[in-house]
This record gives C-alpha cells, structure tokens and sequence, in this order.
C-alpha cells in the first residue's frame, strides 16, 4: 500500500496529470498483477527491475485507457495520441520519464515510509532514485530524454473557439498557433 500511495501521487511525489487515487484504485481491480509489485517496492531496501517496470507500464496503460492494447506506455502514448486524437498532456508519460518516477516513489515507500518505526533507519542517498543534487537542493530527475525539440512544436495545438486568449494552450506554451488549431488566430 505504501508503494501504491508515493506512486500515484503524494505531498513529496508527483501525480500523472488527470489521474487521482480513484481512477487508480479502480484500475488496480482489474490489474491484479500490480499488486506483486506496490508490496515489494513497499519493502526496504527497494529493488526495482524491468519486470516490475514492465507491470507498472502495463498498470499504467490500463490507467489512461483500459481499451488498449498497446504493451507499453511509449506505444500507447502514440495510439492515444495518434489515432484516438488525445492532446498531448491527456496520454501517459514516457518510459523513461516513468522509469524515474518509480525510482522517485520506490525510495519514498520503501527507504522513508517502510522505515518510519524504526529507530535508526537505514537510508540511501535519493542520487540513484529519480534525484539530483544541484548546490545544497535536490530536484527531481523527470526523465532522462532530451526536451521536445521546437521544431516539434506542430504536435501542440489549442481549441480556442475564436480568438487566443491567457487560457490558450499554445499561449501557455509560449507557442504560437498551428495550422492544426481549431482558432482564428493567424498561423
């Protein structure tokens, strides 16, 4: 249950955008397979291999859309976003994006949460768990892919009925509009 929780989404651990505990839990019911995986990374020291990577790809496919059939979340991401016309903060992340946030919930629940009664835990530096040390702060290490690059910026487009306004995605993106926009706005 520990790994569970970190995993979709706590005070120290991002969510996935859209996906609470709810939809979560509900898909837990049909992914039973999870389980396995949520109780050994609840354990300390976690361990995470790419089998249970391979389960939480499957869980979290399942998580978006339950219809799919794709075997992992770079292959969904592309039917979701693709064919079935899903914008593109609506599909999961990447691999390696996931591998990280893993990383990041495995040590939240097995080396912090599993050890909270014990006196003296043992802890391990989050370096190798989805953290970076920049000066004295850790940041987050969201994935290990180079940025979209500008020239892909075509595969964001807003659904402004007439003119852009402040809630234009394009405009929070610092993009201008595409021919691929549903706006007025001068391409």
């Amino acid at each position: 249950m520990l790994f569970f929780h970190a995993f979709t989404g706590c005070d120290v651990i991002s969510a996935f955008r859209g996906k609470g505990k709810k939809s979560a839990w509900q898909t837990w019911d049909v992914c039973d397979e999870a389980s396995g995986v949520f109780s050994k990374l609840s354990q300390y020291p976690p361990v995470v291999d790419d089998e249970d990577l391979k389960t939480l790809e499957k869980f979290l496919v399942m998580m978006y859309d339950r219809s799919s059939t794709a075997e992992g979340v770079d292959d969904a991401r592309l039917d979701m976003f693709a064919r079935k016309q899903r914008p593109y903060e609506a599909i999961p992340p990447t691999r390696s994006a996931l591998k990280q946030h893993v990383k990041r919930a495995a040590y939240q629940a097995g080396c912090i949460w599993s050890q909270s009664t014990v006196r003296q835990p043992e802890t391990q530096t989050p370096a190798n768990w989805g953290w970076t040390k920049k000066g004295d702060l850790w940041q987050i290490v969201w994935t290990e892919l180079s940025p979209i690059a500008e020239s892909c910026q075509q595969l964001t487009k807003c659904g402004c009925k007439s003119e852009c306004c402040s809630r234009c995605k394009c405009y929070c993106f610092g993009l201008t509009c595409t021919a691929l926009c549903s706006c007025r706005c001068e391409v």
